[in-house]
C-alpha cells in the first residue's frame, strides 16, 4: 500500500509542477492537451497512478531473493540438520516470507509422530504451490488495468466524436470542417492515453509472471526438496 501512496504522491507532484510552470513549457502544453480529453481523463489518471503503484510494489515483492531468501533457508536447514526443531520454528515465526510460512507448517507437522513423511511432503508441496499462486494473484491487477484502460479510452473517443458531430450539426458549426477535425483530435486523446497505460501494464504483468513461473517456482521447488531431506534425516535420528 505504501508503494501506491508513493506513486500517487509522485503523480500529484508532477501535476502541480505542470500547472505551476510557465504557459509555454513542455509540461504545461502536455497537461493542457490531456485536460482536453474530457471527464474520462479522471478515471484514466487514477488508473495510471494505480498502474505505477502496482509496478513499483511488484518490483519489490516479486524478487527471488525476497520470496526465497537464501540466507534464511540455509540458517533453517542448518538448525534442522542439528535437530534444533524448536529454534528453527522460532526463526520461521520471526520472518514473514512465503518460505518461512511453509517451513513453519512442516515443522509443526514434524512434531507429531503420527504424521507420516508422505503427508508432510504432500502438505509442503501444496503449500509451496499455494504461496506462489498467491503472489501471482496479486499481480492480476496489472492485467485488469491493461484491459480496462483501452476501453475507457475508446469510450472517451466515442463521447468526443458525438460531441464533435453535434457541434458541426448546429448552426454555429455549419460547414465548419475544422471544428469536426478539432473535436475528433481531442477525442482521440483518451484512446492514446488508455493505450499508453495499458501497454506497460500488460508488459510488466507478463514480465512478473515470467519470473514467477520461471526462477521463483524453480527455486521454491529446489528449496523445499532440500529442506524435506534435512527434515526427514533429522526425524529418523530422533
Amino acid at each position: 500500500m505504501r508503494y501506491l501512496t508513493m506513486a500517487a504522491a509522485a503523480a500529484a507532484a508532477l501535476v502541480l509542477t505542470a500547472t505551476g510552470a510557465a504557459a509555454d513549457s513542455w509540461f504545461s502544453v502536455r497537461y493542457a492537451g490531456l485536460v482536453r480529453g474530457g471527464v474520462l481523463m479522471i478515471p484514466l489518471a487514477i488508473c495510471s497512478i494505480l498502474t505505477a503503484g502496482f509496478i513499483i510494489e511488484r518490483f519489490v515483492a516479486v524478487r527471488p531473493s525476497r520470496v526465497v531468501p537464501l540466507d534464511f533457508v540455509l540458517k533453517v536447514r542448518g538448525l534442522v540438520s542439528e535437530g534444533k526443531f524448536d529454534e528453527a520454528r522460532a526463526l520461521c515465526r520471526r520472518r514473514s516470507n512465503p518460505v518461512a510460512t511453509v517451513f513453519n507448517v512442516a515443522l509443526m507437522l514434524n512434531d507429531r509422530p503420527s504424521v507420516s513423511d508422505e503427508v508432510i511432503r504432500s502438505t509442503v508441496q501444496d503449500l509451496a504451490t499455494r504461496e506462489v499462486d498467491d503472489i501471482a494473484l496479486r499481480t492480476r491487477p496489472l492485467l485488469i488495468l491493461s484491459n480496462i484502460t483501452p476501453l475507457l479510452g475508446l469510450l472517451g473517443t466515442v463521447f468526443g466524436i458525438i460531441k464533435a458531430f453535434n457541434v458541426v450539426a448546429s448552426e454555429a458549426g455549419l460547414g465548419r470542417a475544422d471544428l469536426l477535425a478539432a473535436g475528433i483530435s481531442e477525442a482521440l486523446i483518451t484512446t492514446a492515453t488508455g493505450l499508453a497505460i495499458a501497454i506497460p501494464a500488460l508488459a510488466f504483468y507478463n514480465y512478473f509472471r515470467g519470473i514467477l513461473d520461471g526462477r521463483i517456482s524453480e527455486r521454491m521447488e529446489i528449496t523445499m526438496r532440500a529442506f524435506l531431506e534435512d527434515l526427514f534425516e533429522g526425524r529418523d535420528e530422533r
